[in-house]
């Protein structure tokens, strides 16, 4: 009797864990590593760490407007003339790949993570 209740119990178990994990549609991890690799493909390193040979990760905020270009582009890092040469080098960028549903996308602010090393 022991055996079929814990046998019951498992089953049991097993059918609400299957249940409640749903299933999700986007993969949004997936998108930001794109999203970073689609970036770091049109930055170099910044004239400003060359003197001082840094390496370092920045965090950038944007939006992607109906051109698939990056608008309301943010830079956060304590270095204002490293945040001037990123949006210098990001501004006008234009995204592969996002150009077919803009509708939901655009109105998302992206974050993404740059990581530097020096040359």
């Amino acid at each position: 009797m022991k055996k079929k209740f814990t046998l019951l119990m498992l089953v049991g178990f097993l059918a609400t864990q299957a249940s409640a994990a749903p299933i999700t549609t986007h993969k949004p991890k997936e998108v930001k590593a794109t999203l970073e690799q689609q970036l770091a493909k049109h930055i170099s390193y910044p004239d400003v760490l060359k003197s001082t040979q840094q390496a370092g990760i920045v965090v950038i905020q944007f939006r992607v407007n109906s051109d698939s270009k990056l608008c309301q582009l943010e830079v956060f890092s304590q270095n204002e003339k490293l945040n001037n040469e990123l949006l210098r080098q990001l501004t006008g960028i234009k995204l592969t790949g996002y150009a077919t549903d803009l509708s939901e996308y655009a109105a998302q602010v992206h974050t993404v993570r740059l990581r530097f090393k020096p040359q």
